[in-house]
């Protein structure tokens, strides 16, 4: 575990911040690729990232003050809890930027699957970029296990000297395995919104099945968490939008 790279004074840089930054800037990288090849303007590339830079993190500040601190706090002194540095939870941040995302494509006049599939590669090896911050810094690990790599996080957030599932490794993997099938898949003759499906159902389905050895925040409804509902959200509209374009296809 590193979670501090570099510290000068009381100014500290993290590595879960220095690997969020890193997330970006490849998503920034693999996405203007994949723009240049379907012939979406450069300029439409800088305003989507712009836009979902911070929609995403104001939107993941966002959700992790909701599910960490009482409103009456949040209320009394909104500016000291969204200044504070850490704390972010990836579905808040995912879903606003997806919504500024959405906007700044329809601004532009463009097609919003076909902007969506051009990025989907990215949002997946940039996940996994990501999640290697939250593993430097122990966050976001498991629950208990006596599995042969389980490990113990004693600097972690919060800390634990008991040998838990390192879930960050997993997902790591995970996700850059659906990057590299994303990857291959990206050329083929397939409707427009075909990939964007394919990563919003194997992104969705990830998360919901590493949930169930995560510590996670628990939803209103019985033996799910939070992000367990919006990763069945995700799974349901890849699938619903999957449907639609092979009907689509065959019709024509």
């Amino acid at each position: 575990m590193y979670p501090e790279l570099l510290r000068i004074g009381d100014f500290q840089i993290t590595s879960f911040g220095a690997m969020v930054a890193a997330a970006f800037l490849v998503a920034f990288w693999v996405s203007g690729m994949e723009f240049e090849r379907k012939g979406i303007s450069r300029r439409l590339h800088e305003h989507v990232f712009l836009a979902s830079l911070v929609g995403g993190i104001l939107g993941a500040k966002l959700l992790f003050l909701i599910e960490n601190i009482p409103l009456s706090d949040l209320l009394s002194y909104p500016a000291h809890y969204l200044l504070l540095r850490g704390g972010l939870t990836f579905y808040g941040g995912f879903f606003l930027a997806l919504f500024a995302f959405f906007v700044v494509i329809k601004k532009h006049g463009e097609s919003f699957w076909k902007v969506l599939d051009a990025t989907a590669p990215a949002l997946a090896i940039a996940y996994a970029t990501g999640r290697l911050g939250c593993f430097l810094v122990g966050d976001d690990y498991g629950i208990a296990s006596s599995l042969p790599w389980a490990m113990p996080f004693p600097k972690g957030s919060p800390p634990t000297l008991e040998a838990v599932h390192p879930t960050q490794l997993y997902e790591i993997i995970i996700m850059s395995l659906v990057f590299v099938v994303l990857w291959k898949l990206r050329k083929s003759k397939r409707p427009v919104g075909w990939l964007a499906c394919i990563y919003l159902v194997l992104a969705g389905l990830e998360r919901f099945f590493v949930e169930f050895i995560r510590n996670t925040t628990e939803s209103p409804i019985s033996g799910l968490s939070v992000a367990q509902i919006m990763a069945l959200f995700l799974i349901l509209v890849g699938a619903l939008k999957y449907i639609s374009v092979r009907k689509r296809s065959k019709a024509s």
